[in-house]
């Protein structure tokens, strides 16, 4: 089940008694605990019927928790944050012992089976599940499996329309689609992030759509987003207003080996763009291929032009070089300055 179905069944008062939130999105985890609880819980009785950990209790305390009787026939919720218990089991010793994961108490596991209708327990990990794991089948079966992994680009524009109606707002095509070409240029999506930025936009502007402009001002100082436009510039040929947005980071002290690496990995999808290009893909297809959503692609196609692609390589060449005097200090933040006008300058071979 996903995260949306979930959060769905929650609202309609669907609640399990079991769940296990496993993947790295801990923004959605937080968002489907918090829904959990109060669905479960007044505020006033949060602090006596809620017990948090924030790692695994031993197996005869959480046993203990799962069965007491709340106070005045109200409800148990215990939330496990950080558990163990289904990450993939290692072997440890020459002797092939097993470890303390695959000697999870049988009564705990018999507890989750038959959960008293008075308990709900969420189990909250950052770890991949182990799917072959007894206590995982256990769960699944009698239980919510929720895996929340990271989103892709592609489909962050769901959620942030989701998002922005329950804010009670609307955007302009054309800023969402910046919103999502700039989140695109992201290693790993954010949720949390992503709904921080929004709030930020909507306490900037009063209009009830907002626009490209209300976006791109108050979202300018993020690394992401500045990289991204800083990518445009240098397409359409202003260089002046790359290094005008280049030199905005480094004055608000960004660091300047994650701004080469955004670079890197734009320069990478322009590469990567502009051969797929020449193989004969369209630009869904180069979407497809490079896992970002499709006017991404189109837009990816529009730049790539815009660069030799012996200008990308050398860019490549040139990064890398970069990655390694940055890091041992043969090198400055002057070192971006470089890129970022020899990428404007014709190649010599052509």
């Amino acid at each position: 089940m996903d995260y949306t179905q979930v959060l769905a069944e929650i609202k309609k008062g669907r609640i399990r008694s079991l769940y296990l939130l496993h993947g790295e999105e801990r923004f959605l985890a937080r968002q489907i605990e918090k829904a959990v609880v109060d669905a479960l819980l007044p505020p006033d009785e949060q602090d006596m019927s809620l017990t948090v950990f924030d790692r695994d209790p031993a197996a005869a305390e959480l046993a203990t928790i799962i069965e007491t009787v709340p106070f005045m026939g109200g409800k148990n919720v215990i939330v496990i944050r950080e558990t163990r218990l289904f990450r993939a089991s290692r072997k440890t010793g020459g002797d092939g012992t097993e470890d303390e994961l695959d000697t999870v108490d049988e009564r705990l596991i018999r507890l989750l089976s038959t959960m008293p209708e008075y308990t709900h327990l969420l189990f909250i990990t950052a770890d991949k599940a182990d799917k072959r794991r007894k206590i995982y089948k256990t769960l699944e079966a009698c239980g919510v499996v929720v895996d929340l992994s990271p989103l892709k680009a592609r489909d962050v524009r769901p959620w942030v329309v989701a998002k922005l109606t329950e804010m009670g707002r609307k955007m302009a095509p054309d800023a969402i689609e910046y919103l999502l070409a700039a989140v695109s240029m992201m290693p790993q999506i954010s949720l949390g992030f992503i709904e921080l930025e929004l709030e930020k936009v909507a306490l900037y502007s009063k209009k009830t759509v907002i626009g490209r402009q209300e976006l791109t001002e108050i979202m300018s100082a993020v690394p992401e987003v500045s990289v991204f436009a800083m990518v445009e510039a240098l397409s359409q040929k202003q260089v002046g207003r790359a290094l005008a947005l280049l030199e905005e980071q480094f004055t608000a002290g960004e660091n300047v080996i994650k701004l080469l690496a955004l670079l890197v990995r734009q320069v990478r999808m322009l590469w990567s763009a502009r051969e797929l290009a020449g193989q004969g893909y369209s630009s869904d297809q180069i979407a497809g291929q490079l896992a970002v959503p499709p006017f991404v692609g189109e837009k990816l196609v529009r730049q790539c032009r815009a660069f030799p692609a012996a200008k990308l390589r050398q860019a490549m060449v040139t990064l890398a070089d970069a990655d390694q005097d940055l890091k041992s200090g043969r090198a400055d933040k002057f070192v971006l300055e470089r890129i970022v006008i020899e990428l404007t300058v014709p190649p010599s071979n052509e």
